[in-house]
C-alpha cells in the first residue's frame, strides 16, 4: 500500500473509532455522573483505558511499528507524573504504546531485575500478581492508576476527541497563570476527593522540537545564560513545580523521566496523513520515588533542568551510537516487549463498535437524533461552561458536602 494511502487510512480509522466510541459508549456513561460519581469516574476511565489499546494494535500490527522500551517499568497502580521530551506534535500517540509495554510488572520487581544486570535483555511477560486486589473495572482497565494528559486548552474543543478528554478529566492549560492555577487546584482536589489513581503525562517543554521552536529556545537560553541544547528544548518549570507541590498531597508516589526518540519522526499531523510513520520508536524510562525529589520550588526547578541536561546528553549518545545512557553513563536495559494479544482483542472490540456506529447512523433515526443532540450539548457546554470537566467538579463538590 502506498505510504500516503496507509497514512490516510490510519488517521481515518483512529479518528472514526474515537467518534464511534464517544457516541455509543461515552454518551450513555455521561448520565451516571449525576447519580454515582465514583462509578462514573471508574466507567469513563475504563473506557479510555480500553481505547488506549486500539492505537497499540493499529500502529504495531497494521503499520508494523516496533516499540523499544529501555530502563524501568511503570507501576500501573501508583499515582505518578510522567515528564517527557516533546520530539514531535504526535508524541502522545506513541505514549500509549510505550506505557502498554512498560506496565508489565510493579517497580519493585523491575528494580530487582535492573540491579541484576544493566546490559542484557530481560524476558518479562508475566503481570504483577495483584489482580485479586482489583475491582472488575480496574482489572479490565489494566490497573488502578489511569493515564491523564496535561493539554493545551484549545484541544478540548475538538469534536469527539476533545469531548472524551473532558469526560476523562484531563488537565488543561491556557498559558495564563491565573487561570492555570485555578485549573491545577481543581484537578488536584478532584482526584483527592474521588480517590481515583492517575498517571499524569506532562511535556514540560510545552511544544514540539520544530526548527522554529528550537530557535525560540536558543534565544531563551541566551537571555537567561543557559546552555545550548540541540535535541531538546529548555523546559518550562513554573507549572512543573506547582504541579509536584500540589500532587504531593494527592498521594503522588513517583516521577518518571521519559526520553523518546524515533528513527524517522513524523513531525506533524500532516506527516502522519502522508504516511511518514516511524518504524522504530525508542522510550527510556527512569523512575524517581517522590521522596528523592526536593520539596522547595527552586530546587524542583533545578531538578527538572538537571534531568533535561541528562536527556540532551543521552539523546546525543543515542543519535551517535544508537544507545541511550543514564546519569552514570551506563546503557540501560532494553526490555522485552509485551505480547500484543490484549491489544488485538481490544482492536476486535473497537472494530465491532465501529461497525455498530456505521449501521446505526445510517439506519436509525433515533440514533441520528442521539448524535445530533450530544454534539450540540457538548458544543454548548464547552463554550458556556468551559467543558464537562468543570461540570464534573461542581457535581462532586455538591455530593461531597
Amino acid at each position: 500500500m502506498p505510504p500516503a494511502a496507509l497514512g490516510l487510512l490510519v488517521c481515518a480509522a483512529w479518528y472514526y473509532t474515537i467518534l464511534a466510541g464517544f457516541f455509543i459508549l461515552y454518551c450513555p456513561v455521561l448520565y451516571v455522573m449525576f447519580f454515582n460519581h465514583r462509578l462514573y469516574r471508574n466507567l469513563a476511565d475504563t473506557l479510555f483505558a480500553l481505547w488506549e489499546l486500539f492505537p497499540v494494535a493499529l500502529f504495531q500490527c497494521c503499520c508494523k511499528t516496533e516499540l523499544h522500551h529501555y530502563g524501568d517499568y511503570v507501576d500501573r497502580d501508583e499515582n505518578c507524573i510522567i515528564v517527557m521530551n516533546h520530539r514531535t506534535r504526535i508524541d502522545w500517540n506513541y505514549v500509549w504504546i510505550a506505557l502498554y509495554h512498560a506496565t508489565q510488572m510493579n517497580h519493585d520487581t523491575a528494580d530487582k531485575t535492573h540491579n541484576a544486570s544493566n546490559t542484557s535483555r530481560v524476558d518479562s511477560h508475566t503481570f504483577d500478581a495483584r489482580c485479586e486486589e482489583y475491582g472488575a473495572l480496574d482489572a479490565i482497565g489494566g490497573g488502578k492508576a489511569k493515564i491523564k494528559f496535561v493539554l493545551k486548552d484549545e484541544l478540548k474543543m475538538v469534536p469527539g476527541l476533545g469531548w472524551i478528554m473532558q469526560l476523562n478529566f484531563f488537565l488543561y492549560v491556557k498559558r495564563s497563570w491565573r487561570e492555570d492555577q485555578l485549573g491545577l487546584a481543581q484537578f488536584t482536589d478532584y482526584y483527592r476527593r474521588v480517590r481515583s489513581g492517575y498517571r499524569l503525562v506532562l511535556f514540560p517543554e510545552g511544544t514540539d522540537l520544530s526548527d522554529e521552536n528550537r530557535r525560540k529556545s536558543d534565544r531563551f537560553a541566551v537571555a537567561n545564560n543557559l546552555s545550548h541544547l540541540d535535541f531538546v528544548l529548555h523546559p518550562r518549570t513554573t507549572g512543573w513545580t506547582v504541579l509536584v507541590s500540589r500532587l504531593r498531597g494527592a498521594a503522588l508516589a513517583a516521577v518518571y523521566d521519559v526520553t523518546v526518540a524515533y528513527d524517522a519522526p513524523a513531525q506533524t499531523e500532516a506527516d502522519l496523513l502522508k504516511g511518514k510513520l516511524p518504524k522504530h520508536v525508542y522510550f527510556h524510562f527512569k523512575r524517581y520515588p517522590i521522596e528523592r525529589l526536593p520539596e522547595e520550588e527552586d530546587q524542583l526547578r533545578v531538578w527538572l533542568n538537571d534531568r533535561w541536561r541528562e536527556k540532551e546528553y543521552s539523546l546525543r549518545q543515542f543519535h551517535n551510537n544508537g544507545n541511550f545512557c543514564d546519569s552514570l553513563n551506563r546503557t540501560p536495559i532494553e526490555r522485552r516487549p509485551r505480547s500484543l494479544q490484549t491489544a488485538k482483542l481490544a482492536f476486535v472490540f473497537w472494530s465491532f463498535i465501529d461497525l455498530l456506529f456505521m449501521y446505526s447512523i445510517f439506519y436509525s433515526m433515533v440514533f441520528q437524533f442521539w448524535v445530533l443532540y450530544h454534539s450540540l450539548l457538548f458544543t454548548f457546554v464547552t463554550w458556556w461552561f468551559g467543558g464537562f470537566h468543570n461540570i464534573q467538579y461542581k457535581i462532586l463538590e455538591m455530593t461531597k458536602k
